[in-house]
């Protein structure tokens, strides 16, 4: 959905050096779910208290802060969220002759991980349970208008709530707005990390294993959810996720055998990218996305497919 650019700033917009990045790709691909395209181009969303306008160039990012704090702080937070710390260079190199990632880094070069709140990640990848885009946006987009408070111009101006205020909103409330089933699995983990018997901070510093088993500890979080929670938040560059998109470039592209369970894939996965697999991951994911549209729904979607996947 494309937004109104209602805003009206003074603060001159700041430019960030940090290369090319596909923005629509990366914030509107299924990694975070509250950004959304305007009419005057970019996207529009909540870093943190910071309402911002973030538009590509070939070089890097035009930001428009569009709340009332300027640029003040702006470049850190920024830089922060877009895990401005990933060796992409060095991805990019050592995977350009692979079959999957090597046509896909030269076709979607702008591809990034995010390095996103903790809490808000683990919400909306609860909330992301036999889901789609479109239903999570729309469900995590609730949730905040109508528990977050007020940051900039337009509704969905927003801080992320807090877990202590999920929490206390209660499983009921989360139902009427449409989550179903994933309330139930919600409200323990909002509990959970409100309480601080889940520290998501600490996660950052655990190893990878230790980690993803304090997540699937939380009732209804399986391995997918707490890998996507590892990777987008958590500092996990070894995190690999896998769904039906993944499962199938890797029996093209790898020889995966036909049988291989999802856990067994992602541990292939993983020793097999390193890590990179957080990275490998998204352009597989990216690559694979796009091909099937491509040869299911035709149209404008083969234009976005490689060429080698037209077919």
């Amino acid at each position: 959905m494309i937004i109104s650019n209602s805003y009206t700033t003074t603060t001159r917009p700041l430019f960030l050096p940090v290369g090319y990045i596909d923005v629509e790709a990366t914030f509107d691909g299924g990694q975070a779910f509250r950004w959304w395209q305007e009419e005057s181009g970019g996207y529009r969303g909540v870093i943190g208290r910071r309402v911002v306008n973030v538009r590509e160039t070939h070089d890097g990012l035009i930001i428009t802060p569009l709340d009332r704090n300027g640029i003040d702080g702006l470049e850190h937070t920024v830089r922060e969220y877009l895990g401005d710390n990933q060796n992409i260079d060095d991805f990019r190199t050592r995977f350009a002759d692979d079959p999957c990632l090597g046509p896909a880094l030269r076709g979607y070069s702008g591809l990034r991980v995010l390095r996103q709140d903790p809490w808000e990640c683990l919400f909306s990848f609860i909330t992301s349970s036999t889901s789609n885009i479109p239903r999570i946006k729309l469900n995590v987009g609730a949730a905040a208008e109508r528990l977050g408070y007020a940051v900039g111009s337009e509704v969905r101006d927003v801080t992320f709530p807090e877990p202590e205020v999920v929490a206390e909103a209660g499983e009921r409330f989360l139902r009427d707005l449409g989550f179903g089933f994933r309330a139930k699995y919600i409200i323990p983990a909002a509990e959970a990390v409100a309480s601080g018997q889940l520290n998501l901070a600490d996660l950052r510093e655990a190893s990878y294993s230790d980690a993803r088993a304090e997540l699937t500890a939380l009732h209804g979080v399986g391995e997918k959810v707490a890998d996507c929670v590892l990777a987008f938040s958590l500092d996990k560059p070894e995190s690999f996720i896998v769904d039906r998109h993944i499962i199938r470039a890797l029996h093209k592209w790898y020889d995966l055998p036909e049988k291989s369970s999802p856990s067994y894939a992602a541990d292939w996965a993983r020793d097999y990218f390193g890590d990179h697999s957080a990275l490998a991951n998204q352009y597989m994911f990216h690559r694979e996305r796009l091909a099937r549209r491509a040869s299911e729904w035709g149209g404008a979607h083969v234009a976005r497919a490689l060429p080698e996947d037209e077919g």
